[in-house]
């Protein structure tokens, strides 16, 4: 979770203290939607696997996209 939280801050352009998992798109000003997609592909990058569009839409606090990551990270181990 923790290179997760670093790539939210860093394409967000925010101090990771400001990522919870409480937060959405309405809680960081920067996140829009060209940021969010800026997010997507950082993450794909990061961990190298390719979002769903049902997945990228899901993507609405930081706790949807962790919990979308680390489901990707789970099921590309199994």
């Amino acid at each position: 979770m923790e290179k997760i939280i670093s790539i939210l801050a860093e394409t967000f352009r925010v101090n990771e203290s400001k990522i919870t998992l409480e937060i959405g798109m309405e809680d960081i000003d920067s996140w829009d939607s060209l940021t969010h997609m800026e997010m997507i592909a950082n993450l794909e990058s990061e961990f190298d696997f390719e979002f769903t569009t049902d997945e990228i839409m899901k993507m609405i606090t930081v706790k949807d996209v962790v919990n979308v990551v680390e489901e990707k990270l789970k099921n590309a181990n199994s």
